[in-house]
Parts: structure tokens; sequence; C-alpha cells
């Protein structure tokens, strides 16, 4: 699928689709440009690929074993009880989010309202999907039959404090080429037809895969 020029933000898929159906574009609220679905920001779609693609995220899970020793008059010795507790940390960083902050505290009262609302259906949407994700995934294998061995010979367990640390980044490049990816998908292109396409332009820019 290719795009109208070489620096536009609009697919021809979507282009022509805006003729004949409902709003298929939108304009950057920040670029002023005019870009289609398969350029929306995958952060907020009311921007374009590239006003808001610096965006990463850190999350970190952390278990922390705490231990607890009290004294037993009745048999003279000392108990031990350990617990634990969980903290999760989710940290934001990136020049878009840097002026997203910025932003908000410009809002009015209304403005601010209106945002939030806004945003709070668009991240409903986006849990609901993600549940639904989870589902699919765990009942992948829902209709494979499971067969159990007759005996077992020993068993082990073990305990262990895992740290995990995630992070996923957003950028423009990044960002850019997964649109285009959509972009031809929208258009009817299969996988083996992007990767071809993909094959051809690295042959003919001298491009090593």
């Amino acid at each position: 699928m290719e795009l109208v020029n070489a620096t536009s933000k609009t697919c021809r898929h979507c282009l022509e689709a805006n003729l004949v159906e409902e709003v298929k574009l939108a304009r950057c609220s920040q670029c002023n440009a005019v870009y289609c679905i398969h350029f929306a920001s995958n952060i907020d779609p009311a921007h374009c690929t590239e006003c808001l693609s610096d965006v990463t995220l850190h999350k970190e899970t952390v278990t922390k074993t705490y231990t607890h020793e009290s004294y037993d008059e009745a048999t003279d010795t000392v108990n031990t009880t350990e617990y634990k507790r969980k903290a999760r940390s989710i940290k934001l960083e990136g020049l878009d989010w840097l002026f997203a902050q910025r932003k908000i505290v410009q809002l009015s009262d209304e403005s601010l309202e209106l945002a939030i609302e806004y945003h709070r259906e668009v991240l409903n949407g986006m849990l609901s999907e993600r549940e639904r994700r989870k589902a699919e995934y765990l009942h992948r294998f829902a209709s494979v039959k499971t067969v159990y061995p007759t005996t077992i010979d020993g068993a082990a367990s073990s305990t262990t404090t895992v740290k995990r640390t995630k992070t996923i980044s957003s950028t423009k490049a990044a960002a850019t080429a997964n649109g285009i990816l959509q972009s031809m998908a929208a258009g009817g292109m299969n996988a083996a037809a992007i990767l071809a396409l993909m094959e051809k332009v690295a042959a003919q820019t001298g491009v090593k895969k």
C-alpha cells in the first residue's frame, strides 16, 4: 500500500475510503498534518506517530520478604515468621511525556474534566481489549487433550523471590514503520507480499538483511 507522497502520513487506501465513508482522516493537533488511522499514534490516536512517539514505560515488580521474630515464654523459644509484600513501580519517560505534563498544568477546570473523561473511556476500551486478549491466550489450548503420567518418581519444590522489570519504548522510526506495514495490510497485501516488497527495496538500496 503506497502513501500519497514520500512525506505523507495518509495511505491511498484511507484517502480513497474517505471520499465515500465517514471520517477516515484526522489532523494532528501538534504538527497540523493530516493523517490516517495507520499513522495515528499507538499511545494517543489524537496525535500522529511522529508527534507522539518518544515515550518509554518502565514497569517494575518487586517482592520483598520481611522477617519477624517473637519470643515464646512457654516453650522458651524464638519463633520466626516471614511475610511478603509486593510493590509495583510504573514510570513514564520521554520528551513527549514531559511535553504532556507541561500542558496538563495549563488546562482549565472544564478542559481538565473533559480530558479526564475522554481518556478514561479510552483507558476502559484498552483494558477491555487487553483482558479479551489475555482470555484468548489462556484458552489457546482449550481443545488440546492433555495426557498425564500414571506414576511420579519424585517431586521437589522451591520458593524464589523474583524481581521483574519490563521496559516498553516507542520511537519515531519504529512508529512510522509500523504505520506503513499496517497500511499495506489494510490495502490487501499479505505477509508474503509485504516481505517480497521489503526484499526488493533492500536489494535496490543495497541494504543487507
